[in-house]
């Protein structure tokens, strides 16, 4: 028998990949206050669900010890957000560790404008790698049309990452557009909320509708998630300034710093029509969700970010108003209810609040395609299948022998001045193709999924 001694003793430096098979899941986890975190949850649960076979290592929060042990794990998934306090550090270890990177908010202009501010050499590189592909941008629309996608801040996360799981098509084609060739797996936002939670919230709903409805409420319209200018919630409550009294506004969510929410009420006119709730606990924001009759989720600038407000109001059942715009359009048709993209009309929002208010029938078929279309989500466990296809197709690009050799071919090649035009006319290739005599078929994993 070996010294037990020496054995715990490696077991806790894991200096030897050999010695951590494991997969380092490097995201926010419950209770951080960030929607990434349920989000990572519900993921993990997925693939425990479905026996996915590797073990899978939740690291958080992030300590100064993890920087000698997330490079000796077998592959590192790091979950990218807008958000310096919660992502810094996970970024670094996406860039000096290359593995699997999640985008979750695709913008990262506030990310990396903090980073540069830290200092922290990783955001200049960003800012530098944005710069520099932002002209390839010049014809895509929504890049156009919202300031925060012009400059492909995410390129260099991208370019480094060895495969990148989006949720929704429209990230895709917005890293394709700048030049990103890093394969791409596209897993829907995942539902995030348990069943019993739900029910749980829907019996508050008589609970929290009571005081509004003793003030002469009848339909209430909800905005929920952060409270921020790119909600438009100026907007939204100029449009219910036109429906009728009985209809009522609920603000639900995270105050952002720089947004006065409540100089915005104020300045609308509408008195005691409106409910503030700010910075409430996950039950009661459930709760607030289930007791509206429409949601609003609108964006601008839209920042290419799959919303889990959204997915939460779909689970719950709740017909949402959202901007036809970015991701928003990969939602399938009959589970939301559009606006025009960009700062609509108040008229253009009330016209949609007041088809969805009046109509009870249609309400209640948008919310329960929306909640079917998630409960399909939730028997497929869809999105940990994809997360274990990416996990797996990007192991084997790890492992296989010519990909370093070739990795040092291309750089050689770029030093030299090589563009893809000399590449088209040959120049170079005998040596690429000549090493694929000697790459093992199969390799590379399976192919990503769409």
């Amino acid at each position: 028998m070996g010294n037990p001694v020496v054995g715990a003793i490696r077991r806790l430096y894991r200096w030897d990949h050999r010695l951590d098979p494991r997969v380092a899941w490097l995201s926010p986890m419950p209770p951080a206050r960030t929607g990434i975190a349920s989000y990572s949850r519900a993921v993990l649960d997925g693939l425990a669900r479905i026996g996915f076979p590797r073990k899978v290592h939740p690291t958080w929060p992030l300590k100064p010890k993890h920087e000698g042990t997330i490079p000796w794990h077998t592959l590192g998934v790091y979950h990218l957000g807008n958000n310096v306090e919660f992502h810094r550090e996970i970024y670094r270890h996406a860039i000096t560790t290359p593995g699997l990177v999640v985008i979750h908010d695709l913008a990262l202009d506030d990310f990396v404008r903090g980073m540069v501010a830290a200092g922290e050499l990783v955001g200049h590189l960003a800012m530098r790698e944005g710069a520099a592909n932002a002209p390839r941008l010049a014809g895509f629309p929504e890049a156009v049309a919202n300031d925060p996608l012009r400059v492909p801040y995410v390129a260099h996360a991208a370019r480094r990452a060895r495969g990148i799981v989006v949720h929704s098509a429209f990230v895709e084609r917005y890293l394709r557009a700048f030049g990103c060739r890093t394969p791409v797996y596209l897993a829907p936002h995942p539902p995030v909320e348990v069943e019993r939670d739900i029910r749980k919230a829907e019996h508050r709903r008589a609970v929290l509708r009571g005081p509004l409805e003793s003030m002469g409420m009848r339909k209430l319209v909800g905005v929920l998630g952060d409270l921020n200018a790119a909600k438009l919630i100026d907007l939204v409550l100029a449009a219910v300034s036109t429906l009728p009294e009985d209809v009522h506004v609920a603000l639900v969510g995270r105050r952002i710093p720089g947004y006065d929410v409540e100089a915005v009420v104020r300045g609308s006119g509408l008195g005691g029509r409106i409910t503030v709730r700010p910075d409430v606990s996950d039950e009661d924001f459930l709760g607030w969700l289930c007791a509206v009759d429409v949601a609003v989720d609108l964006r601008f600038p839209h920042r290419g970010e799959v919303s889990g407000t959204l997915a939460r109001a779909m689970q719950c059942g709740r017909a949402t108003v959202v901007s036809a715009t970015g991701t928003y359009l990969d939602v399938p048709e009959g589970l939301v209810a559009r606006v025009p993209a960009g700062r609509p009309e108040p008229g253009e929002i009330a016209a949609v609040l007041r088809d969805l208010l009046e109509d009870d029938e249609r309400r209640e078929r948008m919310g329960a395609a929306a909640r079917e279309h998630m409960a399909e989500l939730t028997r497929t466990d869809a999105t940990a299948r994809v997360y274990a296809d990416a996990i797996e197709a990007t192991l084997g690009l790890l492992q296989d022998p010519g990909r370093r050799v070739l990795a040092r071919w291309g750089g050689a090649l770029a030093d030299l001045g090589v563009t893809e035009e000399h590449l088209e006319l040959g120049y170079g290739l005998s040596y690429a193709r000549a090493l694929r005599e000697f790459t093992p078929s199969g390799v590379g994993g399976p192919e990503p999924r769409r």
